[in-house]
């Protein structure tokens, strides 16, 4: 059963704050990426001003200040998780221009904003707003509606401090975005990608990271869709997650990341108004979404430097089934990789669990539901690893329990039923008492009481999920995946299941 949540004011006004600050990275990204006149440029500024009067209008207090570190954005002095993790070319322009706090006011429009974005982001703008300049650069930029803060000598964003795991996921996270998104940019003017720094910047994240289940749980808040950076990061993580799991080695993880990666570079050249349509395709607009694999590896195989032949596999075959199914139609049979066939599970089960124009996102049990009902399409060994790892209940996923306490999925188990919980609030959502334990494995008992998960919960939806205890599947391996089948009845998978669209 699912049930639809009621915002209260202030989820409203946290929730205008979030859209007027995705906006704003957004139109960055766009300046960067088009003309500063083209349609997408003037299209997203005028979502952005849009978002701001609407923020306006639910009570968020104006000026609209947001506050600029070298890694994140801020409001009211919380940081904004999910805009910052796309942002790191627009936060590196404020920091070249020792911005503190850029000030919007509601007065603003597309064609101001514009000009802004001519202050920020242009290199021979870069000394226009020291603060000698700062006056007069914003008189004959004709910006009234902004107000910009410089940091001072003593400003805490001025230097980085020692950096806890979270900071630290976010500056890789951000480094993965950024990378690929300037490859995409090359790849969009047909110019030389830096595939080398892919692999440096994948070979840094497992390095750095044991398991990327920190980085995974952050994603989750990247809602910036430039050429679906922020899905491909997400598959090369999750890919990388359950490459790991597998002990894979370090060169493997660095190829097997790359590949996941680069899968969809073939979309930057896709036209935007295709790529993220809202609704069914028309039959040309298939044709042009349905070459981006063909596309992709074409990229990859015209590169000057050789490229990975793992790399060049997932972009082609990564919309293929295990024996070749799908498209692009090859003129000889294809055999798809097993990189390739793990960056499809990947690749589906991200596209399904994230929101997309023209569906909502499932929770990774529908998103099973759907994936197992046609499992055909898939690597069955690839689909049953992918479960085994990412479980049914991801890292940081928000569950509510069978007692009403409210919890979050901090770490998987051998059964992917089973994960490691730690509590947020008390039984019916009562304060937690201190000194009160916090942590439990699902299915152990505690005071009489089996912890059982009842319902997870999403920003808008809270689905009940069915009883798993009493199913237990041999694997290939000979290890059980209990429930991989227990919550994939016919009606779930109907009922989850998205339009035909799973690019």
């Amino acid at each position: 059963m699912t049930a639809m949540k009621q915002l209260t004011a202030t989820q409203l006004r946290a929730s205008a704050v979030l859209a007027f600050t995705h906006a704003l990275v957004v139109a960055a990204l766009n300046r960067q990426l088009h003309a500063r006149d083209s349609r997408y440029v003037l299209d997203s500024l005028v979502e952005m001003t849009a978002a701001l009067r609407r923020a306006e209008d639910l009570g968020v207090d104006m000026p609209f200040s947001l506050q600029c570190s070298d890694d994140r954005l801020y409001h009211d002095g919380q940081p904004l998780a999910g805009p910052s993790l796309q942002a790191r070319s627009l936060l590196r322009r404020c920091s070249e221009r020792h911005i503190a706090v850029l000030s919007f006011m509601p007065g603003l429009e597309a064609e101001e904003a514009n000009r802004l974005l001519d202050l920020l982001l242009l290199p021979p703008n870069v000394e226009a707003l020291t603060r000698q300049n700062r006056e007069a650069a914003m008189l004959a930029f004709g910006i009234r509606n902004v107000r910009i803060s410089l940091r001072t000598p003593g400003h805490p964003t001025d230097r980085r401090t020692t950096l806890d795991e979270s900071q630290k996921a976010l500056s890789q996270y951000q480094d993965l975005a950024d990378c690929l998104q300037q490859n995409h940019v090359r790849a969009h003017r047909d110019q030389e990608l830096a595939v080398d720094d892919a692999s440096t910047v994948v070979e840094r994240t497992v390095a750095d990271f044991e398991e990327p289940s920190l980085l995974l749980s952050m994603a989750t808040q990247d809602d910036v869709d430039r050429f679906t950076v922020g899905h491909s990061v997400r598959v090369a993580l999750l890919a990388l997650q359950v490459a790991r799991a597998l002990d894979a080695t370090r060169e493997q993880l660095v190829h097997i990341g790359s590949a996941a990666l680069l899968h969809d570079i073939g979309k930057s050249k896709v036209p935007q108004e295709v790529l993220f349509k809202q609704g069914r395709l028309t039959a040309e607009e298939w044709h042009w979404m349905a070459q981006h694999p063909r596309l992709g590896a074409q990229i990859l195989l015209e590169q000057s430097e050789p490229i990975d032949p793992r790399a060049i596999g997932a972009a082609f075959c990564h919309h293929m089934g295990q024996n070749g199914e799908g498209y692009p139609q090859a003129l000889l049979p294809v055999t798809p990789s097993g990189t390739s066939r793990l960056v499809r599970v990947c690749d589906v089960f991200e596209a399904l669990t994230s929101v997309r124009p023209y569906k909502r996102a499932l929770t990774p049990i529908e998103a099973y539901a759907v994936m197992f009902r046609n499992e055909k399409d898939f690597d069955p060994v690839w689909l049953r690893r992918f479960v085994r790892t990412i479980g049914l209940f991801p890292n940081g996923s928000r569950v509510r329990m069978a007692n009403g306490a409210e919890a979050i999925v901090r770490q998987q188990t051998a059964r992917a039923e089973r994960p490691v919980v730690q509590l947020l609030s008390g039984a019916k959502d009562a304060a937690l008492e201190s000194g009160q334990r916090d942590r439990f494995t699902v299915g152990d008992e505690f005071e009489g009481h089996v912890v059982r998960i009842q319902a997870v919960d999403t920003h808008d939806r809270c689905i009940t999920v069915p009883p798993f205890d009493a199913v237990e599947e041999p694997t290939e391996a000979g290890q059980p995946v209990a429930a991989a089948h227990a919550c994939l009845s016919s009606a779930m998978a109907n009922a989850a299941a998205p339009p035909h669209r799973h690019d």
